[in-house]
């Protein structure tokens, strides 16, 4: 008899859940959800829905990024997914995050597939687009507001993911991912140390590109102008010091895209005096090292490489959401 009731009283605790999970506000029974069209990029964009894309000056570029369908299955027809541009959610946009982008002018601007075809059985496809770059300035701030505004054969457009604002950002040709490698060499020979360690250039202008000053960390930075005789001018920026001044050649080599870089600044010695502190580095190709080139006890020398490293990004589609 107490096993009979035991058992009883399982079973009616299992449905008693069952029941309250069926009845919670918060169950969802995905089995019963139709198909949504989506952009998942913008799930992990920014500010919801923003990204920053970077180019070139050229007068052709052609970009992309995918619409998906989100459903506990993959389609089993064909489905046509329709994308503008919105003036009313860049709008919307700049309201909400206190930005002032316009749109991209038509001029320099053309979606080249307004409309793509996810197949049957699959989840995405690419909505490719055509900028001008040419004539922008580095200063401007534009941006392509993408929207979906349709989807075939009863699929729902996404109410929390159907917009994408990209944001139409200049880059010139030192932009990129550098490995900087080298010695570092301290008035106090106790804080010299080996350097290899990860270098972001990042585009100020067309020929000016700001990264990390030396080995100091955040905060401190310095310009880098690569001028028509490719010759190299350094200006100290946040908390580098403003005494930075060259000791030697500051250069760069377009063929090899390495930059060649001396220069000195003043700070405080082991003593407690000032001392010179003064650095050489080389942005070279990857496999190579820099030879160690010690100056004056008192004065603080770094021979860096820093070497073009490829990144790639990875991109992830969710392949269901609500």
């Amino acid at each position: 008899m107490r096993l009979i009731i035991s058992l009883l009283f399982v079973s009616s605790l299992a449905i008693s859940l069952t029941g309250c999970l069926n009845d919670d506000e918060h169950y969802t029974d995905f089995k019963n959800v139709g198909a949504i069209a989506e952009i998942p990029s913008t799930a992990y964009a920014s500010n919801g829905v923003l990204q920053n894309r970077s180019y070139l000056k050229q007068t052709a570029i052609v970009d992309s990024f995918d619409v998906n369908i989100a459903s506990p299955n993959p389609p089993t027809q064909d489905i046509q997914v329709t994308v503008a541009l919105s003036q009313t959610a860049l709008t919307a946009f700049n309201s909400d995050n206190g930005s002032s982008y316009a749109v991209l002018p038509a001029s320099v601007f053309q979606l080249i597939t307004p409309t793509v075809t996810v197949k049957a059985g699959q989840r995405l496809a690419s909505v490719k687009y055509q900028v001008n770059t040419s004539s922008l300035r580095f200063t401007d701030s534009y941006a392509l507001p993408f929207q979906i505004v349709s989807a075939s054969n009863g699929v729902t457009v996404s109410g929390n993911y159907a917009t994408k604002v990209i944001a139409v950002v200049l880059r010139n040709n030192y932009e990129a991912s550098y490995l900087s490698t080298g010695y570092f060499t301290h008035p106090n020979p106790a804080s010299s140390r080996a350097i290899n360690r990860e270098k972001t250039l990042s585009s100020i202008d067309e020929t000016t590109s700001e990264t990390e000053f030396a080995d100091l960390g955040s905060g401190y930075t310095m310009w880098l102008k690569v001028n028509a005789d490719n010759t190299v001018t350094i200006t100290p920026k946040g908390s580098a010091s403003a005494t930075t001044s060259a000791a030697g050649a500051n250069t760069y080599n377009p063929t090899t895209r390495t930059f060649t870089l001396n220069y000195k600044y003043s700070g405080s010695g082991a003593t407690g005096l000032f001392a010179k502190r003064s650095y050489a580095s080389s942005f070279v190709p990857n496999n190579e090292r820099s030879p160690f080139n010690e100056r004056a006890s008192l004065v603080m020398h770094a021979r860096i490489r820093l070497r073009l490293r490829n990144y790639f990004g990875r991109f992830f589609t969710r392949q269901f959401s609500q």
